[in-house]
């Protein structure tokens, strides 16, 4: 009986020992802004996403840049073109995902300071261009 007591006292401790090493964020998106709950350290980071607005989103994390540089990464239609940014900044996204829907990805995240955003355009019916990094959807993260 105590080889099983004590076989039970060692997997309780080990659970617990899993569970004191989450490197998690949560991240909430809504029309327009980007809020970000906790903190993490460098390494793996889980971040959750919840679009709490009435309209889909996406998360973009870029590393090194700040708001305005970004500014100089837009086209015609106010979309970050990730694709021209310098090497090593993009460092990854959650897909576009509906409205009162969550979603998640653990990305590597080096200290130092990052930019999450939403870089989703939308056509408006006169032609004209909504951009969600342009309405806001920006905020500055510093990962320790």
């Amino acid at each position: 009986m105590s080889g099983f007591l004590g076989a039970a006292a060692v997997s309780i401790l080990l659970l617990s020992a899993c569970g004191s090493d989450d490197n998690e964020l949560s991240v909430q998106l809504a029309e327009w802004s980007v809020t970000v709950d906790g903190s993490a350290d460098s390494g793996d980071v889980s971040i959750t996403a919840d679009n709490v607005g009435a309209e889909a989103h996406e998360l973009v994390i870029v590393k090194g840049l700040s708001i305005s540089e970004l500014e100089g990464f837009l086209d015609e239609t106010g979309f970050v073109v990730e694709d021209d940014l310098p090497e090593g900044a993009f460092i990854g996204e959650i897909e576009e995902f509906a409205a009162g829907t969550s979603d998640d990805g653990t990305f590597n995240l080096p200290a130092g300071d990052y930019v999450f955003f939403c870089n989703i355009v939308e056509e408006e019916d006169d032609g004209s261009y909504e951009s969600h990094f342009l309405e806001g959807m920006t905020t500055t993260v510093s990962i320790g």
